[in-house]
């Protein structure tokens, strides 16, 4: 495929290029449905025949080692970047608790406009909504990479890496994970330095603080080896829809 990225994937809606100036915010709702950006987060299953080709990719935790964590993926090609991102959080193992961005290399971002224009969170780049770019808007050459950024607290940095296009087999569900391994980190954790602490810790149960981490933890023990490609899509249609903290707000 040509590895010109399509011009038309930059071209702004005209409700991105409204300013958070022409909004009033109303007094906050905890009603999901009566956001203007809800989504129904079953529709990053397909189950039905509208699509013949899929898009895969290894999606690897930056920086984290013994053992890495990262996922070999296939989604299909008519996806969103947000789709993409509920596949990512559900496969990885994480709860969409946190604000999340894809980083273009060509210097642009992917994700929720707002972040940058209401909440000033994002660095001022340019962000294209992610619930209308497309993955195959982008994605047009084996080894194409882009980061996906998520908890911008503990900066959890995915590098994804784009493997090319393939016939969609029929009798399998997507999205599909093929292959992978380690654990997802523990949500809060801290970060990459955390979180390798945490692990040395968790593993011996005669450090001094292994008993205030278990108990952090919940009781549990934690396995940084587990991961099972064949549940790894098990929880999709009910990870929840969160983007940001302006989702419980209406405008």
């Amino acid at each position: 495929m040509d590895s010109t990225i399509n011009p038309a994937f930059f071209v702004q809606k005209s409700a991105q290029d409204t300013t958070s100036s022409d909004f009033q915010i109303q007094p906050l709702t905890f009603s999901r449905s009566s956001s203007p950006f809800s989504f129904d987060a079953s529709r990053a299953r397909y189950n039905n025949d509208d699509y013949t080709q899929v898009f895969q990719f290894k999606i690897q935790l930056d920086g984290i080692k013994k053992p890495p964590v990262w996922r070999r993926i296939q989604v299909p090609y008519e996806y969103t970047f947000f789709q993409f991102h509920l596949a990512i959080q559900c496969c990885m193992g994480w709860s969409n608790n946190h604000l999340h961005v894809f980083h273009a290399q060509e210097g642009f971002d992917i994700g929720n406009p707002r972040l940058n224009e209401d909440f000033s969170i994002l660095p001022q780049v340019r962000v294209q909504e992610e619930k209308t770019a497309s993955l195959k808007d982008y994605f047009h050459s084996k080894g194409q990479k882009m980061e996906y950024e998520y908890d911008f607290g503990d900066s959890w940095v995915h590098i994804i890496t784009y493997e090319g296009e393939f016939d969609r087999k029929v009798r399998n569900q997507y999205p599909k994970c093929l292959k992978g391994r380690g654990k997802c980190p523990p949500e809060d954790i801290g970060g990459s330095e955390e979180f390798e602490n945490f692990k040395e810790i968790m593993s011996d149960k005669n450090h001094p603080k292994h008993k205030t981490s278990h108990d952090w933890y919940d009781g549990k023990d934690y396995n940084p080896d587990e991961f099972d490609k064949n549940t790894a899509f098990d929880d999709l249609e009910e990870i929840n829809d969160f983007r940001d903290v302006s989702d419980y707000y209406q405008f």
